[in-house]
Parts: structure tokens; sequence; C-alpha cells
């Protein structure tokens, strides 16, 4: 008699292999040192797919979601066309009574022990720290990093790192205290970068990557002015907004 478990994981791994050889060919997997430079030459970056992680810069048309290899979906906002949605607007108003404080990214044990509780949530792959995607200089490199502050009862429950190009602003990673999961802090430290990046007259804001497949960067989806980048050509094109949902539920 078979066993059903086995056959589970070697289904999986025939599934992967064959996912793989249509990747073969057009594979994109770059990664660049972290350096100084430009708000130009960052905002360049930004525009074909790159985007930062940790000590470096890096780019890929393809990532493993559940065991199986799908592609990645880069995004961005453009925000001469960006206004919250209703649900956005009330979430704000929901969190006035939250102290918001913006500076320089700096790291510290505060934020190391913040990120050991958001990552405790994570369903999939869990980074071993907050390295993992700042490096030590991220105030100042690759381009200014600034991050913002969230405090419950003088208590730190979000913080939120992003670093500015020229005319572009990258939301470069958020952790949030999980206990505090009603507040929706991730969208709402997001909503307080879109809102600094419009004041400053940027043109764009990148949030990162989603996948081609439902997964739990779903929520990336649910903005207005949405734009995402077709591997092939390099141009960016209108994506549609996704309200928010259980992804779990869509697979």
């Amino acid at each position: 008699m078979s066993n059903p478990v086995i056959n589970r994981k070697i289904g999986s791994i025939e599934s992967i292999i064959l996912h793989q050889s249509t990747f073969l060919d057009n594979v994109i997997d770059e990664r660049r040192p972290m350096e100084v430079m430009s708000g130009a030459e960052f905002d360049h970056l930004l525009n074909t797919g790159w985007r930062l992680l940790g000590n470096s810069i890096v780019r890929h048309n393809f990532s493993v979601c559940r065991a199986e290899i799908c592609r990645t979906v880069p995004l961005r906002i453009r925000l001469e066309d960006f206004q919250p949605s209703k649900s956005q607007r009330q979430l704000m108003r929901r969190n006035a009574h939250l102290v918001v404080r913006r500076s320089h990214i700096r790291l510290s044990q505060q934020k190391m022990k913040l990120f050991d509780l958001h990552v405790g949530r994570l369903q999939e792959r869990q980074p071993a720290s907050l390295l993992s995607f700042l490096n030590p200089f991220s105030a100042e490199t690759p381009v200014e990093g600034l991050e913002y502050r969230v405090y419950l009862d003088a208590k730190l429950v979000s913080c939120s790192f992003f670093h500015l190009g020229e005319t572009a602003v990258s939301g470069t990673y958020c952790i949030y205290d999980p206990a505090y999961g009603p507040l929706s802090l991730g969208t709402y430290t997001m909503l307080l970068e879109l809102q600094f990046a419009k004041e400053a007259g940027k043109a764009f804001y990148y949030h990162g990557y989603t996948y081609n497949v439902p997964s739990q960067f779903d929520y990336k989806l649910n903005f207005n002015a949405l734009e995402s980048m077709n591997w092939e050509t390099g141009n960016w094109q209108p994506q549609a907004r996704l309200p928010v949902r259980r992804w779990v539920d869509e697979l």
C-alpha cells in the first residue's frame, strides 16, 4: 500500500521540478552589494524591480510559496492618483489615539525584540533577525532611511522603515506586535508612509513584491492607484485593487 504522506511529498517535488522547467530560460535572480548611491540611481533600481534586503539589493522573478515555485510581482503606487479607501480612512481615525514618531532609522534591542514577536506569527519562512532586512547603516545606505515608531501607552507596538529616492520611496520593512492585531498596524504604518511620500512630492511608493498565487503578501494589493511590473517588458501597468481577504481561504 502506498504511503499518502510520501506520495504527497513526491508530488510536491515533481510539481516544483515541473515549474522550475518553465523558469530555466528566463530566470532572474540578481544581487548587488549595498552601497551609498544617489537618489536618481535608487529610483532607477526600484523602477526595474530591485528591492533592499539586508546588506544587499536584490531582484528575482520567482520565489517559493508552500513548497511550490511561483512568480513574484513587483508593486508600486502612483502617488499622484492615490487616495486612501473608505476603510483606510476609518483605520486612520480609529488609530488617532496612537503616538507616532518619525526619525532616521536606528537599530536597537527594543526593535530586535519587537521583530521576534512579529516573525512568530509568520506561517512560512521566519527570518532570523531584523538585520535580514536592514543593514547597520540603513539611516544613510543606500539612501536616506527613515522610520515610524508607533506607541500605545508608552509601549512600542510597531515600527516601519522606508528609504527616500529622488522621486520615489521604498517601503522597506515593517514590524509590529501581533498582540495588537486589531489595530492593523502594518496597513496603518504603510498609510503613514504613503502620506509622507505624497506630501514630499514623490511620484511613486514601492512596497515590494507579491506572488501570482494567494499568499500572506496579498495585503499589498489592497491599495488604490496600484501598478505592477511586467518582468518580460519591464513596463508598469495598472493593477486591480484586491480587497482584504483571508488568503488561506483561497487555497
